[in-house]
């Protein structure tokens, strides 16, 4: 998008924080609810979509155990959408991108302009723990990557969209935290394991603490958010484009098409992102490709002369 309209976005929706709570497979009574609202659920109908294999989650086998099996609706759903052992975040808002042709491609975004960043950040509680390391550095985030500037960000998502056709495509989900959190962890487990520097010390990411609160605070981090940071970034995101953007339309790169179109070379990003995330949140693969993209100049050409080139759609 342009930058005009990446500001206005920002300028109507950008605040102080908005506090985010997700537990494990959230995802499955949030899709359902949205789709509850455009059409009535029928479950013989709705194991023949691409929604099926949400019938199987737990929580919504007790739903169907409650509505008789034949039909549910969104009171039903929201009867059932908390769980105590949630974790808390807060999302803000950014931008990302330039509308200079030869920047896009360490940019990364499909065609030239600006995404809009969504960004998944640690609540007070994780910083209180977090700041007992002593740590004096600039978190395990990136700053060449599209983080908070003010909080710990744990993972973001970056979303070109078309008012137009009231389109949005997610063209990236990504966390620097966990991946630099799992190399440390391996670092200080074989530090400690071999014995060859005191336990009381510790070199690695600016931290002032000991080794074993170290890797306490790894372990900390890992069990608590290395299985559900994706989901719930996706599914913050599919929120906020649906209910506060009022975007139906949902695209997702594939492998294939983020390599094209992003100007990805090198080190790809984790594959499971762009091949089982989105298939868990029942995004179908199609060939057809968002509008805007074949308008823009450049890219269009280069998806013309693909042959068979595949993103993913949430229906």
């Amino acid at each position: 998008m342009d930058r005009q309209t990446a500001d206005e976005v920002l300028e109507c929706l950008v605040g102080e924080r908005t506090l985010y709570h997700y537990y494990r497979d959230r995802y499955s009574i949030g899709l359902l609810r949205h789709l509850s609202r455009r059409q009535a659920l029928r479950i013989a109908a709705l194991k023949q979509s691409p929604y099926a294999q949400l019938l199987q989650k737990p929580r919504v086998r007790n739903i169907l155990a409650d509505s008789g099996g034949k039909e549910i609706d969104d009171m039903q759903l929201a009867r059932h959408d908390y769980d105590a052992d949630q974790t808390d975040f807060v999302l803000t808002l950014g931008t990302w991108g330039s509308e200079l042709k030869r920047e896009t491609c360490w940019k990364q975004t499909s065609r030239p302009g600006y995404n809009l960043v969504l960004q998944l950040n640690f609540c007070r509680r994780h910083d209180r723990l977090f700041q007992r390391l002593g740590y004096t550095g600039d978190s395990f985030n990136y700053r060449g990557h599209p983080v908070s500037e003010r909080r710990n960000t744990l993972a973001w998502a970056r979303i070109d969209l078309d008012w137009q056709t009231g389109t949005a495509l997610i063209e990236e989900i990504q966390s620097d935290w966990i991946r630099r959190v799992a190399w440390l962890g391996e670092r200080v487990a074989g530090r400690l394991k071999s014995g060859q520097q005191p336990a009381d010390e510790t070199r690695y990411c600016d931290l002032k603490c000991s080794l074993q609160t170290t890797q306490e605070y790894c372990r900390f981090a890992l069990e608590r958010y290395a299985a559900i940071w994706a989901e719930a970034m996706l599914w913050a995101t599919i929120a906020f484009v649906r209910e506060e953007l009022g975007l139906q339309r949902i695209y997702y790169h594939s492998e294939e098409s983020g390599r094209l179109l992003k100007n990805i070379r090198g080190k790809l990003p984790p594959r499971s992102l762009y091949t089982d995330l989105p298939r868990k949140f029942c995004f179908v693969p199609t060939q057809e490709t968002p509008e805007f993209l074949l308008r823009a100049s450049g890219v269009g050409k280069a998806i013309r002369r693909s042959e068979g080139l595949s993103l993913f759609q949430l229906t």
